[in-house]
């Protein structure tokens, strides 16, 4: 009957961590997801944004679930060289409309230091206001459970203590240390590997913001060099390839156009000049909206990850070395 209770016990300590443990992830992964907002906003509040005019210079036609609507897209290049791109306006339902808007001038704000663009200068709170609620409301109900669980968990450890004959102090001088030696140097080994995974891509994320906020692309002229055939639904079309020469020695290329039908106007088109973005540490661009945005890395939850590997390597090197502490002394005794 008592084992029963003591296995009732034990469930439902399992029960209670796992929901602690689980409502503590999401508590973190909220509020990290949350403090990298408020940082955005603040960014976005203290910039010195000043209204530019804009030029819509393409759209785009996007299919989804056999419905089909448009986007326009707009560009601005500053007095120093930086280009700002992004989307206009999205769902437009026909065609005409959209290519009605190529050519028009329209307003956005931008910060050329922090190279910050906006279409509208007012911020919506609402996400962060929720999502700091909600994150707020799981961290304190994991830490009601952690702390509803101490008195049981306390309980349940002293009852298996006491059936196993065990108490609170082991007797060094008739007990074999366990030897858990195995496990602790694979945790030390894993948590090697995952701090400097951790610390890598911390690293990788901070270059790679560093390399988007610091580029400067300056519009250079690539040549048109070749051509392929291909082939689709029975029907050939034609792809062209640019290429150019970097200062710093490397050449870039890629392709320039792939909807071509005619074998003499891709022929026609080798030798021609064609507008290229490029930065000496992000390359060439045939167009800034191929630039995908790389936003102010959160490194919360990197660091985060890092304390507790860390805390987990110590806590296993410590086991590990009372361990050979425990077992050579136990071999003395026994000699």
């Amino acid at each position: 009957m008592e084992e029963k209770k003591n296995e009732a016990k034990k469930n439902k300590i399992i029960i209670f961590s796992c929901g602690a443990c689980f409502l503590l992830f999401v508590a973190i992964l909220i509020l990290v997801m949350v403090s990298g907002a408020i940082r955005d906003i603040e960014i976005f509040e203290n910039a010195n944004f000043v209204e530019v005019e804009a030029t819509i210079v393409e759209y785009r036609e996007y299919i989804v679930d056999s419905y089909t609507d448009y986007s326009t897209y707009y560009e601005y290049k500053s007095p120093n060289g930086g280009i700002y791109t992004g989307c206009w306006q999205s769902r437009i339902k026909t065609e005409e409309e959209a290519k009605a808007q190529i050519g028009m001038k329209v307003p956005i704000y931008i910060d050329d230091e922090l190279k910050l663009q906006t279409k509208s200068l007012k911020v919506d709170k609402t996400g962060v206001i929720v999502g700091g609620i909600f994150g707020s409301i799981c961290l304190l109900v994991s830490i009601g459970l952690f702390s509803y669980l101490a008195i049981p968990l306390a309980r349940w450890l002293k009852c298996q203590a006491k059936i196993r004959g065990v108490g609170y102090k082991e007797d060094n001088d008739i007990n074999r240390p366990r030897n858990y030696s195995f496990l602790h140097k694979m945790i030390m080994l894993f948590t090697v590997f995952a701090i400097a995974g951790c610390i890598g891509a911390l690293i990788s994320k901070e270059n790679a913001y560093q390399k988007y906020i610091n580029a400067q692309f300056v519009e250079v002229a690539g040549e048109i060099y070749d051509y392929k055939e291909f082939e689709k639904d029975n029907s050939p079309y034609f792809v062209t390839y640019y290429k150019y020469l970097g200062v710093d020695g490397k050449e870039y290329s890629g392709a320039w156009q792939n909807d071509i039908y005619s074998k003499e106007d891709a022929e026609a088109a080798i030798g021609n000049q064609v507008p290229l973005f490029y930065d000496e540490e992000l390359g060439v661009f045939k167009s800034m909206r191929d630039l995908e945005p790389v936003s102010n890395p959160n490194h919360t939850l990197n660091i985060i990850l890092v304390v507790v590997f860390v805390v987990l390597f110590v806590n296993s090197l410590a086991r590990f070395i009372r361990f050979i502490i425990r077992n050579e002394r136990y071999k003395k005794q026994q000699g």
